[in-house]
């Protein structure tokens, strides 16, 4: 079985250096099929995507600058827009820019060969090229067919109804929560002498400059450049006496995010969106201060029982690829 990966975005069309859902989610389809990554290309045919058995597309707001390798993208998916080989992928870490984008590009699809948009990848060709058609055919597509099935990841404390609220813009039948954290937990020995400060994953966020009011200690950032590191971050992670993960901006509310799994693999304690949260037991309920008040094996105590009650609510990697395999069979045409 092959599985093409590829997508509007540099990170779905080849495996990145750090975590993302995206690059899970291959890991978790190489465990039964052989995955082949791809960026999208102008030249490809339908026959050409109809030799992979699924396609497993990467989907970011569309006039979003992240979206570079929009122009190809632009044709895989107007091509195979009603295929049930398509899944698509919404797993943009900043899920609000969304809406916006989509119904911006639904009321003008030509916007996206604009000058502003001259350093994507096949500009000047898709400009003066097919392409417009194709961006037209989607945009149509988009605003009067159901989405394809679409994979978002799941938290293990959000319903499907959060998630039906937090992704208004998909039809409520192609969403498909998935948690594939189990491919990512590890068991790890927690840090001593942790220094008296908090890792945070979002320092400009509304939420964290809130909850530092209430804190005596430091905030330092995970991040240390403009792409941050996971291997950098976790250093700073495991060094610090908790780690606060912000929500979402615009009331959006929780998202997944590799800060959170950072938090547990290093059983450092983690701070989140306590009303979102707190579903999963008291110890996800605890806010920043109270954290502080905490003797530091109290702290641990915490992080210990946060990690406990984490792993108790999401799937293990066979039930996992059980949901993966299922999805292929459930959405293959008739006769096959």
């Amino acid at each position: 079985m092959k599985v093409l990966f590829t997508g509007m975005s540099s990170s779905h069309c080849k495996e990145s250096k750090n975590q993302t859902f995206f690059k899970t989610l291959a890991e978790a389809y190489n465990e039964f099929s052989e995955v082949i990554w791809s960026e999208p290309k102008l030249s490809w045919s339908r026959a050409d995507l109809e030799v992979f058995d699924e396609i497993i597309f990467g989907f970011t707001p569309p006039t979003s600058m992240g979206a570079n390798h929009l122009y190809a993208a632009l044709k895989v998916l107007n091509t195979m827009y009603e295929s049930p080989k398509l899944k698509l992928v919404v797993d943009s870490p900043q899920i609000w820019q969304y809406k916006n984008s989509i119904n911006s590009f639904k009321r003008d699809p030509d916007q996206v060969f604009g000058s502003f948009y001259s350093s994507r990848k096949n500009y000047s060709e898709a400009k003066n090229g097919k392409t417009r058609s194709h961006a037209e055919g989607l945009a149509d597509k988009l605003s009067s067919a159901p989405w394809p099935t679409t994979l978002v990841p799941q938290l293990p404390w959000s319903s499907r109804q959060d998630l039906l609220v937090k992704l208004p813009f998909i039809n409520e039948a192609s969403i498909v929560g998935l948690n594939l954290d189990s491919f990512l937990l590890r068991k790890e020995t927690p840090e001593i002498g942790r220094a008296l400060q908090w890792a945070a994953d979002d320092i400009s966020n509304p939420w964290t400059s809130l909850v530092s009011n209430t804190t005596r200690f430091p905030l330092i950032s995970v991040k240390n450049s403009k792409k941050p590191k996971d291997l950098e971050a976790e250093e700073r992670i495991k060094n610090s006496l908790g780690i606060l993960v912000a929500p979402q901006a615009r009331n959006t509310g929780t998202w997944w995010s590799y800060r959170y799994i950072q938090g547990l693999n290093t059983v450092t304690p983690i701070v989140t969106k306590w009303q979102e949260s707190s579903i999963l037991g008291r110890e996800w309920s605890y806010l920043a201060y109270q954290i502080e008040d905490m003797q530091p094996y109290e702290r641990q105590h915490v992080a210990f029982q946060q990690v406990k009650s984490y792993e108790a609510e999401i799937p293990n990697k066979e039930s996992i690829v059980n949901t993966l395999q299922n999805l292929v069979i459930d959405f293959q045409p008739r006769g096959m």
